[in-house]
């Protein structure tokens, strides 16, 4: 399992049919990022959250595309380049022109993405850290051994991640 977060996207439909093209993971920059657009001040030390930037810094930190259509039908365009992220303004403007309700439903569709991707990682962490505990040694010890035999027994047992 590799420590660093690939660029891949999922595809999020809500309950309307309407799809949200979302990271699948954040960096940890990306989620610095998202947590500085939290504080009134900037993060520093003893910096104040404003609660209300908690659903829109989780949402444009995810947020790729969507399929979001105005009442003419036309599609509601968040990038110009599909190749780069939507641009922050744009973006922005275009969440604060959605309704309240239709805010949290996306705010919610990405949370209970972020716990399913959480939960699929422990999982993975879980089964590899349990294959660890469970595979043999690379060579046999002797019966009567007290410890590692070997120097790569050695190494299985003092190597932790």
């Amino acid at each position: 399992m590799s420590r660093f977060v690939r660029p891949e996207t999922a595809v999020l439909t809500l309950p309307n049919g309407d799809q949200l093209t979302i990271r699948r993971r954040l960096t940890a920059g990306e989620q610095i990022a998202a947590y500085a657009k939290l504080y009134t001040d900037g993060p520093t030390p003893g910096g104040r959250i404003n609660p209300l930037e908690t659903g829109i810094a989780l949402i444009e930190a995810y947020l790729l595309d969507w399929t979001l259509t105005d009442d003419d039908g036309r599609l509601v365009p968040l990038r110009t380049d599909p190749h780069r992220a939507p641009e922050p303004a744009t973006l922005r403007a275009a969440l604060e022109s959605l309704s309240y309700e239709d805010l949290v439903e996306i705010k919610e569709a990405i949370e209970t993405h972020e716990r399913t991707m959480a939960a699929e990682r422990n999982a993975e962490k879980k089964r590899i850290q349990d294959g660890k505990k469970t595979s043999s040694p690379i060579s046999a010890s002797p019966d009567d051994a007290d410890g590692p035999s070997t120097k790569s027994e050695i190494l299985t047992l003092t190597t932790t991640h």
